[in-house]
């Protein structure tokens, strides 16, 4: 969860977005679907799409190379830049106005004296109240775990955040407690849910003493599965022992360095024609495995990519399905109270009043974060029992890979 806040609160206030009059979570859903068959344009004109452009054109390389042709609206506007009476208005000062509003006065001096040592950074920023004071100034609250280094005020200010105690774990303290309510229990069990068991789980095979027999579904592959073909036992299997081959593949740094640039092109895109999630890499999250393929393709990696996975028998596609319908069943089994406390809450809108204080260029973020928790969850009762039947094996491999596929996350543990 803390990762996807530190994407929140640094995304929007880079990036911003436009939102409507009231937005939900619910809107966005469609942002997670992934088109496997998306014609996606070509690596090169998507660096050319998305190079970085110059602020300004200075019209001189350097000081001791400034041309010899005499330009007269150049030099016209060098005479009188500073003389001029209105205030030129900084790219993204709005922006970030917002987000300094919208962050907590506690946070200001971890961030204060950063911002005074940005070149160029916009005054009205700077002689924001509670940002001005921080100027120079080493932060009074440490977290205890730095507290005791020797020389600690001379740590460069773009560090200060770390100094915040909130940031480490041991020092974390929520700014808000849920405060339960005690219910009497008329009933502990939901007899539809129970009666759903029994009827996938029938007592009389699984009850000690008995002798279990395997469905024959779990003892076969899916031939030519796709998004929605339910998982089998094998399907988990064949899964597993993929990625514990990849494991070599995502270690290679050149792998991990085209995945990367292949991602920062592919949310650009996305998000240029109004169908990304807004927030980067967010998007990865719901279905790693295909978002992976889609950067593995645009960066020409096919060959070696599809001639480890062959070896279980799938191509790219039938890969990339099975594996995120594995990992989002590998997650329900480790969801929490809370964790499912929290995605009723966003299913139900109980967050919609909340959600509709943000500002405009703000909701649209904090809505896209609520629906991708929504969306990472989601998985058949089938498939989540197939993967119960291996869950030591999945978690075997998940730990092998430290949980990401050439820097591709894969769960959130």
């Amino acid at each position: 969860m803390r990762f996807i806040y530190a994407c929140l609160v640094l995304t929007t206030v880079v990036f911003g977005s436009a939102a409507a009059e009231a937005v939900t979570p619910a809107d966005y859903a469609g942002r997670f679907e992934v088109d496997m068959k998306e014609d996606i344009p070509p690596l090169e004109e998507l660096r050319k799409m998305f190079a970085p452009k110059p602020v300004y054109d200075r019209k001189f390389d350097y000081f001791w190379n400034i041309g010899k042709i005499f330009d007269k609206g150049f030099a016209q506007t060098i005479r009188s830049y500073g003389t001029r009476q209105t205030r030129l208005k900084w790219p993204g000062e709005e922006t970030m106005l917002e987000q300094l509003k919208n962050t907590p006065k506690e946070y200001y001096p971890y961030i204060g004296p950063y911002l005074h040592t940005i070149p160029g950074i916009s005054e009205k920023v700077l002689n924001l109240p509670g940002i001005k004071e921080t100027k120079n100034r080493f932060p009074k609250r440490v977290a205890p775990q730095l507290a005791d280094i020797e020389n600690l005020e001379f740590m460069s200010p773009a560090l200060y955040f770390a100094l915040m105690p909130e940031l480490w774990k041991d020092n974390d303290v929520s700014r808000e407690k849920m405060k339960f309510q005690r219910l009497p229990q008329t009933n502990r069990y939901d007899t539809k849910f129970i009666k759903k068991v029994m009827e996938t789980v029938p007592p009389e095979d699984y009850a000690p003493g008995a002798t279990p027999q395997e469905p024959l579904q779990s003892r076969l592959r899916t031939i030519s599965p796709d998004a929605t073909s339910p998982l089998t036992g094998k399907d988990v299997q064949a899964v597993v022992r993929s990625l514990e081959a990849l494991a070599d593949y995502g270690e290679n740094i050149n792998n991990k360095a085209k995945i990367i640039e292949a991602g920062a092109l592919l949310d650009a895109w996305e998000n240029s024609k109004g169908t990304g999630a807004i927030l980067p890499n967010i998007k990865d999250l719901v279905n790693p495995c295909q978002r992976l393929v889609q950067k593995i393709r645009m960066q020409g990696m096919e060959h070696e990519f599809s001639a480890i996975i062959a070896g279980e028998g799938f191509n790219m596609e039938e890969w990339a399905y099975t594996c995120d319908k594995t990992i989002k069943a590998y997650r329900v089994l480790r969801m929490s109270t809370p964790e499912l406390m929290t995605l009723l809450l966003y299913k139900r809108n109980v967050y919609q009043n909340q959600l509709n204080a943000y500002p405009e260029k703000i909701a649209p973020s904090v809505a896209v974060t609520m629906q991708s928790m929504v969306e990472m969850y989601k998985a058949p009762l089938n498939d989540v029992l197939e993967v119960k039947k291996n869950h030591q094996a999945v978690k075997d491999a998940f730990e092998k890979i430290r949980y990401r596929i050439v820097f591709q996350p894969i769960f959130l543990k």
